[in-house]
């Protein structure tokens, strides 16, 4: 597999319908709708799909990010809006290659803060 032309690119709404029958079609906890902010990712190698993400508003209660994080319960909710959760990872079926996952979640990291404060307004938690 070729990575020099791998690229993450947010799903265009013309793109959501397909999106969503492949990942209740092939992801094991089936398709996610759009819960608050969210943004869905679909990874190609020459137009072809091989890989789909969806990023979205975090869950209220996650313990074992909320004590990584090390935010106090005062600041919690009130920061919550900083985080996304990467809420589902599909690599389509025929499309499993070596290292492939990595090379997407590296393009995912790249992008998201950008694509996240375009469109909500507000950027992501960084580390």
């Amino acid at each position: 597999m070729q990575y020099s032309s791998l690229k993450v690119i947010p799903a265009h709404p013309s793109q959501e319908h397909d999106f969503q029958q492949l990942m209740q079609a092939h992801h094991y906890l089936g398709a996610l709708p759009k819960i608050g902010n969210t943004i869905w990712y679909i990874a190609t190698v020459d137009d072809q799909w091989l890989a789909l993400l969806s990023f979205s508003a975090p869950a209220l209660k996650c313990s074992a990010r909320d004590q990584w994080i090390g935010w106090g319960y005062r600041h919690q909710y009130d920061r919550l809006n900083l985080v996304a959760n990467n809420s589902r990872f599909l690599i389509l079926p025929d499309c499993h290659h070596k290292n492939l996952a990595s090379q997407i979640l590296s393009l995912c990291k790249r992008r998201i803060q950008h694509d996240w404060l375009e469109r909500f307004g507000y950027p992501l938690f960084y580390c």
